[in-house]
Parts: C-alpha cells; structure tokens; sequence
C-alpha cells in the first residue's frame, strides 16, 4: 500500500486503490468514504470513484 502526503491533496484528485493518505507522520485510519487521522483529527474524503471531495488539515 501507498502513502501520499495529505497537503498534497485537493479536492478532484484521484486516489488509486492502494493509495492511504498520511499525515503527522502517521498512515490515516480508513472508513467508508473517507480517512481520518487519529493523531490530528485532519480528514479525506472521497467518492464511489476515489475522487477526492474534501480536504481538513488540521
């Protein structure tokens, strides 16, 4: 599995399936449509199509 960065993110980007956002140095937990980190609480979520819709860096 993949890292990306999380700043590198905006919304309309395409996530691949093996792709996990990271932040605070941390891979991001993953939940139905989205990942949310549980050091930070920053968020990502994403569409039926991986396509990116919504970016929280917290």
């Amino acid at each position: 599995m993949s890292q990306i960065d999380i700043s590198a993110l905006d919304e309309g980007d395409e996530l691949g399936l093996a792709e996990t956002p990271r932040c605070c140095d941390a891979a991001m937990d993953k939940y139905r449509c989205g990942f949310q980190c549980g050091n930070c609480d920053s968020i990502v979520n994403f569409d039926v199509s991986r396509t990116v819709t919504y970016v929280q860096i917290n």
